[in-house]
């Protein structure tokens, strides 16, 4: 049986900091987040896309959109799981690594 599906996370990505919201009309905690959207085929192999970074407000998710590239540069390393990131690659790696098996073995 084969799985496929789809999904979105919101992971936070830093310490919160103190903003004024424009929503709420008070001062409260941000928190820099990244929310992605993914697939996945079998639970194994995924792909994610609608990636955003972003400052939401911890009462009314309310916030900005930060710059990708700069953020990036500010982690560590990018919190998505490998399966998701690189996934469809392996994937693909596998599907090819078989063929050329079954063509090896087929050939003349």
């Amino acid at each position: 049986m084969f799985y496929i599906g789809q999904g979105e996370r919101t992971v936070p990505i830093g310490p919160t900091e103190e903003r004024h919201c424009p929503r709420c009309d008070e001062a409260t905690a941000f928190q820099p987040q990244l929310k992605y959207k993914f697939g996945q085929f079998d639970l194994l192999f995924g792909f994610v896309y609608g990636k955003r970074y972003q400052l939401a407000c911890s009462q009314c998710n309310h916030g900005w959109v930060l710059d990708t590239k700069e953020t990036e540069r500010g982690l560590d390393k990018v919190p998505i799981p490998f399966h998701l990131r690189y996934g469809s690659l392996v994937l693909v790696a596998i599907a090819a690594l078989g063929a050329s098996v079954y063509f090896v073995r087929h050939a003349g």
